[in-house]
């Protein structure tokens, strides 16, 4: 095999590394709204150890990159795309962190959210999780449009942030405070993951075509 087929082979390997652990980090996303939706505290302490796999697996991409820099010291459209498998894998990395926080403001709430709390965070995180979902889809197909489109739902988060705040606090008289603070940092926290899926399409973006855009 020739070096270059062989780097394609290496740059096609860490783009898959770096997919799969946009998977990892959805799936555990996905579960910490479940436990806050149930109020399953029990299932808060084992989910809380995947953060540790999702943190080695960034580390193990870094690596890659660094090695693949050193060795073959890429140009252009190879040098972009080791780079955005990196900063991709730094965002997946901190939406990771983010459900870790989710999960302790959930095991610090006094009492479970109401439902209408509930209906509103559901629907935050529904829609956080789907731009994650497409900003990894268009990093996996290369995909300039669809990466432009993930970042035009960050506008509706951020929305039903604001909505749930003034919610949050205009409605608590009868909540401890402590309570409606934990809320509102998981919203913050879901909104939070909505960035760093705009920030994926950003550099889905930049891979293409070299250009560095504020999409957010």
């Amino acid at each position: 095999m020739s070096v270059r087929g062989a780097y394609e082979l290496q740059l096609a390997e860490l783009k898959k590394e770096v997919l799969h652990m946009g998977e990892e980090v959805m799936e555990t996303f996905s579960q910490s709204i479940d436990i806050l939706r149930k109020n399953h505290r029990d299932a808060i302490a084992p989910l809380l150890q995947k953060d540790e796999k999702i943190n080695e697996m960034e580390l193990s991409i870094h690596d890659q990159v660094t090695l693949m820099i050193a060795r073959q010291q890429p140009v252009a459209t190879d040098l972009r795309m080791t780079i955005v498998a990196l900063k991709v894998a730094s965002d997946l990395e901190r939406i990771g962190d983010l459900t870790v926080d989710i999960l302790k403001a959930t095991k610090r709430l006094i009492q479970g959210a109401n439902e209408l709390e509930l209906m509103m965070l559901n629907e935050m995180a529904d829609i956080a999780l789907q731009m994650v979902k497409e900003a990894m889809e268009a990093y996996h197909e290369g995909d300039l449009l669809h990466a432009q489109q993930v970042a035009s739902i960050d506008d509706v988060v951020d929305k039903k942030y604001k909505q749930f705040i003034k919610m949050l606090f205009t409605s608590t008289k009868d909540v401890a405070m402590e309570q409606a603070i934990q809320l509102a940092f998981i919203g913050r926290y879901v909104e939070r993951v909505a960035d760093h899926a705009t920030n994926i399409a950003e550099w889905v973006i930049y891979e293409k075509n070299g250009q560095h855009l504020d999409l957010n």
